[in-house]
């Protein structure tokens, strides 16, 4: 599955959802790492910011978008 990992919670998002059904600065803070709707953008007690190597790994294994641009 094309899944990318948030940053903050390690929640997998698909692909699919985050290019198409998400807004653009919604879709940004995901890949960025900046939290998702599941730890409330990196403000619930979810977030814990320990999962940006995964969340890089994730976007180079399951994507065709360059990592780099989002680290």
């Amino acid at each position: 599955m094309n899944e990318v990992l948030c940053g903050q919670c390690r929640e997998p998002w698909g692909f699919y959802y985050i290019t198409h059904e998400l807004g653009e600065d919604e879709k940004e803070d995901i890949l960025r790492g900046n939290g998702c709707p599941c730890c409330d953008w990196g403000e619930s007690d979810r977030a814990t910011g320990e999962y940006q190597n995964e969340r890089v790994r994730s976007i180079a294994r399951n994507t065709d978008l360059d990592p780099v641009r989002y680290i």
